[in-house]
């Protein structure tokens, strides 16, 4: 059986054309907008951060293969995308990709899929929404350790944090010092180097 990682490639490889894949460089942006009809968004490559339109809040940052749309009732107009790295996507129109799923049988690889898109909604929620703010940077620092190095190593502990919470800086910096002076994390010029148990 594929794990769930296969199941979405499967998944891309069956919905993409391979005729209209374009190409964005480094911190340049993508957005389901100016459609008259409505589209999936296939990234095929790279890294790419989701990011809230209302407050440019970063909610997530995730490899390709990724797919965004397939649910008609979720709002596509919730995240833009920005590239972390180099990154290769397409659109195929929504009917087009129903109409593939159906003849193909891909509903396995549909179901997985929506499964992934609402357990990371739920762990965004979970560990985001309504906590105190010490909780937040702490679960900040996870999930950056938990990022790709490319992404560890250009964005400071303090832009990562300040992006993905909406606190201040000033509160985020005074949080890492004391977390720095207890020895629960190790910087090195604002870089995350080394993560303390903190729970």
């Amino acid at each position: 059986m594929l794990n769930p990682k296969e199941q979405i490639q499967l998944l891309v490889d069956n919905l993409s054309s391979n005729k209209n894949i374009f190409t964005k460089r480094k911190n340049q942006i993508v957005t389901m907008d100016g459609f008259t009809e409505r589209n999936v968004l296939i990234f095929h490559q790279g890294i790419i951060s989701g990011c809230r339109p209302s407050d440019d809040r970063l909610l997530v940052n995730f490899t390709a293969p990724r797919i965004f749309g397939l649910n008609s009732y979720i709002d596509t107009a919730l995240m833009y995308f920005r590239a972390c790295t180099d990154i290769s996507y397409e659109f195929v129109l929504l009917a087009e990709a129903e109409k593939i799923i159906k003849e193909k049988n891909l509903w396995q690889q549909v179901s997985t899929h929506h499964m992934l898109t609402i357990a990371n909604m739920l762990k965004y929620i979970n560990n985001m929404a309504g906590v105190s703010s010490y909780a937040l940077v702490i679960h900040c620092l996870y999930q950056l350790q938990a990022e790709p190095e490319i992404v560890r190593l250009r964005r400071t502990a303090a832009d990562y944090i300040v992006d993905k919470s909406g606190l201040s800086r000033s509160t985020v910096m005074k949080m890492l010092a004391e977390l720095k002076a207890e020895g629960k994390v190790m910087l090195s010029k604002g870089l995350l180097m080394d993560l303390k148990d903190l729970e």
